[in-house]
């Protein structure tokens, strides 16, 4: 490495450069707590929003590793926005069940970075960030070009962002929903930008909700880490499966498919966390389950149709569970800290 290329090295891990990168993490999903529970909301979703923040800030605060800002690998945008124009041209021009289009794309990515000589597992990573952004509804980006726009830049942030909360599950949905969000503030100055969706809240959808976060988290976490079918796998091939049941056969669940297969995506996110992160999982990954179905029915009314809002309410369901788990520790202060770092150097990425 030359002179010049050791000291841009230096200066892209500096303190401050790991400051402002974490910040922009943390102050991300500060937003998403706050604009879906605390602001304009009633007094019962404002503490349950309390609470879930407190939780998930102290997850965070446990989460030790907090990575540098990395240079973007070419082919991580690249990969971003072919899936995300792969999935967004699938669902709308086929008539297909969005998550199963993302399910599809992100299996049939994640068995090909196994098979292609140089690529790794954590290719399947950009794969299936692009594939949320894929999900956005036409209610909020019409143009499909617009949505191929924000899977390029969510491929951006997740390049640079690669090295931060390692094992995390619903990061990558995260950092597409900000791709998304940017790319809407761009869009609505053009007039581009749709007037919303609206998410499904019957008494059968948010019992199926609650039911399916239940399966889809354990599940995962067990194919992806016990079987060694790695995070993406582990999340895509089973929500393929139960997306295609619905796809093909809806009258089992006439009112709610959509809703059900976006449950089971987002959950499946939940238990993509590697086991380093948590010290019960087959305690913690159900509850984180069960939780992320709560979250779900609470902030799918105010983020509808954004692509990775699921990866982002699964991240908070992380954190929160990370935070409930630091309470019942003893103390306050951590006593082994190897257990709450996990090596960047970690080859299949978490949702």
């Amino acid at each position: 490495m030359s002179t010049t290329q050791s000291r841009v090295a230096r200066g892209i891990s500096h303190p401050i450069g790991r400051h402002i990168h974490f910040g922009w993490l943390w102050g991300f999903v500060g937003f998403v707590i706050i604009d879906s529970f605390i602001r304009n909301r009633g007094i019962e979703i404002a503490l349950a929003g309390l609470l879930v923040g407190v939780l998930s800030l102290i997850g965070m605060m446990r989460t030790r590793d907090r990575g540098h800002l990395a240079w973007v690998r070419i082919e991580d945008p690249l990969l971003a926005v072919t899936a995300a124009t792969l999935v967004v041209t699938a669902s709308r021009s086929w008539g297909l069940l969005p998550v199963f289009c993302v399910a599809v794309v992100g299996t049939v990515g994640g068995l090909a970075v196994r098979k292609i000589a140089g690529a790794t597992d954590y290719h399947g990573g950009p794969i299936y960030c692009g594939t949320f952004v894929g999900m956005t509804s036409e209610m909020v980006l019409p143009n499909i070009w617009w949505v191929a726009g924000a899977g390029l830049l969510a491929g951006v942030l997740w390049s640079m962002s690669r090295e931060a909360w390692v094992g995390i599950g619903g990061k990558m949905g995260t950092v597409a929903l900000g791709g998304v969000l940017l790319t809407n503030l761009v869009a609505s100055d053009f007039h581009q930008l749709g007037p919303g969706a609206h998410a499904l809240t019957s008494i059968q959808a948010i019992a199926g909700i609650l039911v399916v976060g239940l399966i889809s988290a354990p599940l995962t976490w067990w194919l992806a880490h016990r079987r060694g079918w790695g995070a993406v796998l582990g999340s895509a091939v089973p929500t393929m499966i139960f997306a295609g049941v619905l796809q093909y056969a809806p009258d089992l669940f006439a009112d709610s498919p959509k809703v059900l297969t976006v449950a089971w995506l987002g959950a499946s996110f939940v238990g993509m966390t590697a086991p380093a992160r948590v010290s019960s999982p087959w305690i913690m990954i159900p509850i984180g389950g069960v939780l992320y179905g709560c979250l779900q029915i609470i902030l799918g009314k105010y983020l509808a149709g954004e692509g990775g809002i699921a990866g982002a309410t699964a991240l908070i369901s992380v954190f929160a569970i990370r935070g409930g788990e630091r309470l019942l520790m003893s103390g306050w202060r951590l006593q082994d800290g190897e257990r709450d770092t996990v090596s960047s150097t970690i080859p299949d990425p978490t949702g």
